[in-house]
């Protein structure tokens, strides 16, 4: 006789719960991204001379635009929560649509 016990059950409450919990990673760090860009791009000399202008001016482009700045990292982490948030509901959604279709399929019999 087959075993009828699955080797994996999912809490139906986990994928929509853990795409809740990565929302609202998300929208944190969406929101110290906008503070985070308004603060990069802002110059002020370190010391009230030119060559702490200079620093601080060449410091705020590579931190806010240059090819590898930290904000754009920071930026692709928000994109990835937001990926990992939209598979994590499809995956939730695919479960219990396939839980729905396995209890139909036992009701007919």
């Amino acid at each position: 006789m087959p075993d009828t016990h699955p080797d994996l059950r999912v809490d139906p409450s986990a994928p929509p719960g853990a795409a809740g919990a990565l929302d609202r990673a998300a929208t944190r760090l969406a929101a110290a991204l906008r503070t985070l860009d308004a603060d990069a791009r802002r110059v002020e000399p370190w010391l009230g001379d030119p060559a702490s202008a200079e620093a601080a001016a060449r410091y705020a482009a590579h931190a806010a635009d240059g090819p590898d700045a930290a904000i754009e990292r920071l930026r692709a982490l928000h994109a990835e929560l937001l990926r990992a948030r939209d598979a994590a509901g499809a995956a939730g959604r695919a479960y219990r649509g396939t839980e729905e279709s396995v209890t139909a399929s036992l009701d007919v019999r």
